[in-house]
């Protein structure tokens, strides 16, 4: 017969935690020994019955989830500890994973990935939500975006209309021809666009150039 695992919920929302209870008792070896929907009164609950997982919202009456995580990890208590959050802010997620979470789990999570996450955190593996790992690579990229079109406001207007042409593979004779200056007022935008945009190495700028016309 396979040893029942014993889980404990703290959620301060009573219908979350009954709809959370139907899905992990689906597996025949997961068994709720507890729930609450305290802080204080989770810790003392987790010291006491030492379950083997504890799923914690981070938002509770008393302590956080955060600040039970950190607990558990200082205290060397057995159990381990799973993080479920409505907040896909990464610095929620970096703390976690600071204090010992072994799991991290949006609470919009599917039925099927709440009970992968228990299951991959009892052997010994680390779990976050698909939903938030595809919602951080986003934040990535628009961070990353951000940052370009900032690198770019540091252009002259001139600057952009050699950098946009740069992009267009012209060599710097033929954009001096096209905007009717010298060649070395070509090559000395092309050298402060460089400076101004952190760039360093033979080609960097044009490669910049071309990866970013369509903000050009």
């Amino acid at each position: 017969m396979n040893k029942q695992t014993k889980i404990f919920l703290a959620d301060d929302h009573p219908a979350f935690r009954e709809g959370l209870i139907r899905i992990i008792e689906q597996e025949q070896n997961f068994k709720i020994c507890d729930e609450s929907g305290d802080g204080n009164e989770a810790i003392q609950i987790i010291r006491k019955k030492k379950p083997d997982i504890a799923v914690l919202d981070i938002s509770m009456p008393g302590l956080s989830g955060l600040e039970i995580l950190k607990i558990i990890t200082n205290e060397n208590l057995p159990t381990l500890p799973i993080i479920l959050t409505m907040y896909t802010d990464e610095e929620y997620l970096e703390e976690a994973m600071e204090y010992g979470a072994k799991g991290y789990l949006l609470k919009l999570s599917t039925t099927k990935e709440i009970l992968e996450c228990i299951k991959t955190v009892l052997k010994g593996n680390f779990y976050i939500s698909k939903e938030l790992l595809d919602c951080l690579l986003k934040n990535k990229k628009v961070n990353a975006k951000n940052e370009i079109l900032e690198k770019l406001s540091s252009l002259t207007p001139t600057e952009k209309q050699v950098l946009k042409l740069i992009g267009q593979n012209k060599t710097s004779v033929q954009i001096a021809s096209e905007l009717f200056v010298s060649f070395r007022t070509v090559q000395n935008h092309r050298y402060n666009m460089t400076h101004k945009l952190g760039l360093s190495g033979h080609n960097k700028l044009l490669l910049f150039a071309i990866e970013h016309k369509n903000l050009l």
